[in-house]
């Protein structure tokens, strides 16, 4: 069981919404002004439970599992962004949902920043965290092809074994910072979601490592009319501060920073709770 899980909470509107063709895994929780969270290929609605039972208090919050990820289907999957961000953006319509803030973290992010800038109808605010635009960073490319090429000699060596290939990707991303842990390391008491998100390993290695090579003109991030916001946590990589930080200079902002937060935020429900709530 989700060990961040709230004894108390009222139990989430579970429905399976059809939107292009496909039917989404959708939870609902809470009332008022609507957050909908977009997380990581493998990470389903449940990774966000801790957040969403907390922030249903304040609004009105909508998890999802993406297309190609847990109990939604996989119809037209992989996907790019620009399918994921027509996803969410269905969504909203069908959930007859206005002025939503949106939180996208890590490949999530990618596809949240697609969707405020392709259709910003029903849009508030958008928060980006962590966002793999690897491209706008110094040495992100080569960043992006050191984990891409280490899932791909994994998969060579042992074809299919995708969680694997997670492992791969996730001591790769660390090479040379620090060698005895994973990006995807869980703190102590939080091991249910290493192992929850290695379930979905295919879905995050087929959909989402794709994703951070897909390339944003800044002068469409420049040009948003949202709000439109981008963060890291102090405990992740420095890469992410510098996609984060060069991404909010192209608006004439400064990131938002979590203190002591890493890359994966469903580890930090507290936190995001808190940021969130400046925004939503």
């Amino acid at each position: 069981m989700n060990p961040d899980a709230l004894d108390c909470a009222p139990e989430a509107k579970v429905d399976r919404v059809d939107v292009g063709g496909v039917h989404l895994h959708v939870e609902r929780r809470g009332a008022g002004e609507p957050v909908l969270i977009i997380g990581a290929a493998d990470e389903d609605a449940e990774i966000y439970r801790g957040i969403a039972e907390r922030l249903a208090r304040y609004c009105t919050v909508v998890t999802y599992d993406r297309r190609g990820t847990g109990r939604s289907d996989r119809d037209g999957w992989p996907s790019d962004s620009g399918r994921h961000a027509e996803d969410a953006a269905a969504l909203i319509s069908s959930l007859d949902l206005v002025d939503v803030t949106v939180l996208g973290a890590s490949a999530g992010g990618i596809v949240a920043l697609r969707l405020a800038i392709r259709q910003p109808d029903r849009l508030k605010t958008v928060l980006c965290f962590e966002p793999g635009v690897f491209h706008i960073a110094k040495g992100g490319d080569g960043f992006r092809i050191r984990v891409e090429r280490a899932v791909a000699d994994h998969l060579t060596a042992r074809p299919g074994d995708w969680q694997g290939a997670s492992s791969a990707l996730g001591h790769a991303a660390v090479s040379g910072i620090d060698d005895k842990t994973s990006l995807f390391s869980p703190p102590p008491g939080k091991e249910w979601f290493a192992r929850r998100t290695a379930e979905a390993a295919e879905s995050l290695i087929r959909g989402d490592v794709p994703l951070t090579s897909e390339r944003f003109d800044p002068r469409a991030v420049a040009d948003c009319s949202l709000g439109l916001h981008f963060s890291y946590g102090t405990a992740s990589l420095p890469i992410f501060a510098e996609i984060s930080g060069n991404l909010a200079a192209f608006r004439d902002e400064m990131p938002d920073v979590l203190s002591g937060v890493g890359h994966n935020m469903f580890y930090h429900p507290e936190e995001a709770v808190q940021y969130l709530r400046r925004w939503a």
